[in-house]
């Protein structure tokens, strides 16, 4: 399991003391095809207590139950978030040993299907449970395991993938994850028939420029790598970075794989990569990292499924104000075709996945709920986008 340390990012909380406070932009925010409300929203957890160690990076949201399920790895519980309510429904307490376990290793991640079954995904494992809570399957993501393609040498497919709503296949990186390795492309596994396809992407190359690394000691180092985000778009992939305002489209029908390139008029379109390689010194690696963080970040892609939409945060230091740490935050609009046709820049900033860690967001209701950290409640900045032609 990868874990990361937690990117800061400064946020602005809008609070009267009730739950719910809405917040109409100022004038000057509005363009006149465009308007958005953002505001602050609280789960009411009752008398219970809502798991947050992994700041929701093991959670699920279910588009057409409208609901969050979040796993407590330890125990497998998983609370079901009503996010209409913005409440506590129920916990559902899955088993660890037995016949039903969803637990070979250690449960990273859950995913509810249309169909109603859950999947418990782990390294190199998934479990499948029905919605009777009754396990009928598990699958090895390995060549032992899976039929059809076969991975190379020294290479694995990533725990951290993605399983469709449908959950008939999952998809996610495959390749030599160790420090100085390669991402090939992705692995895409039938989960009906436990076959694999391998769809080789060369994109992982152009992004090692973006990495800072430090030596410690012969054999010792540690590396600040950019992220490589996976969406699912039907039977279709969608890659992007955090360093690149690009994509590259995995078309099922076709097998073709399309590279997009975008241009902001707000942020850089990439980051520089001229950064110093041979550290030694710790405070001068964190200096570069975090310089390398203050260029232009840029988050995953966000699905409004009823809309037929995309969204997109991403962030940059503004360097007008030399004595001042200011970031611009910026909400980019793709249509269903995954062209751009809007850019805005937001007055406060927001809790985007940045460098290090998994902020989970979704859309609900045609609102960007974002997660964010505030003592050990569970809110979410909610930001709801109005374009003219909606």
């Amino acid at each position: 399991m990868k874990l990361y340390c937690i990117l800061g990012l400064l946020l602005l909380l809008v609070s009267c003391g009730q739950k719910t406070v809405e917040v109409q932009l100022p004038i000057a925010n509005v363009t006149p095809d465009f308007n958005y409300i953002l505001d602050t929203v609280h789960i009411d957890a009752g008398e219970d207590n809502i798991y947050l160690d992994m700041e929701l990076s093991m959670s699920d949201y279910s588009v057409n139950e409208g609901l969050l399920y979040n796993l407590t790895p330890e125990t497998g519980r998983v609370e079901v978030i009503n996010m209409e309510s913005l409440r506590l429904d129920t916990v559902i307490y899955y088993p660890m040993r037995g016949p039903n376990s969803v637990k070979k290793y250690f449960p990273f991640g859950i995913k509810k299907s249309l169909l109603g079954d859950t999947f418990f995904k782990e390294y190199r494992v998934i479990h499948k449970v029905n919605s009777s809570g009754e396990k009928v399957d598990s699958y090895e993501l390995i060549n032992r395991g899976l039929s059809g393609d076969r991975l190379p040498f020294d290479t694995e497919i990533d725990g951290l993938g993605e399983i469709s709503h449908d959950g008939s296949y999952l998809a996610s990186f495959y390749g030599n994850f160790k420090i100085g390795g390669s991402v090939l492309g992705i692995a895409k596994v039938n989960l009906q028939d436990k076959s694999l396809k391998l769809v080789p992407i060369d994109f992982w190359d152009q992004l090692k420029k973006y990495t800072v690394s430090i030596d410690y000691d012969v054999g010792k180092r540690n590396s600040s790598p950019e992220m490589r985000f996976l969406l699912l778009n039907g039977p279709d992939v969608i890659l992007s970075t955090s360093a690149s305002n690009e994509l590259w489209y995995y078309d099922h029908e076709s097998g073709a794989v399309i590279h997009k390139e975008y241009h902001s008029r707000l942020t850089a379109n990439q980051k520089s990569g001229n950064y110093r390689k041979d550290i030694t010194d710790h405070r001068l690696y964190m200096y570069w990292v975090k310089r390398k963080n203050d260029e232009v970040v840029f988050g995953p892609l966000i699905k409004d499924h009823k809309a037929q939409r995309f969204y997109r945060y991403s962030r940059e230091l503004d360097g007008s104000d030399p004595q001042k740490s200011k970031y611009t935050f910026v909400l980019t609009v793709f249509d269903e075709k995954l062209e751009q046709v809007h850019e805005q820049k937001l007055s406060t900033s927001i809790p985007i996945l940045g460098k290090y860690f998994e902020r989970k967001t979704f859309v609900h209701n045609g609102s960007i709920f974002s997660y964010l950290q505030k003592d050990d409640e569970l809110a979410f900045i909610r930001l709801k986008p109005d374009l003219e032609s909606d």
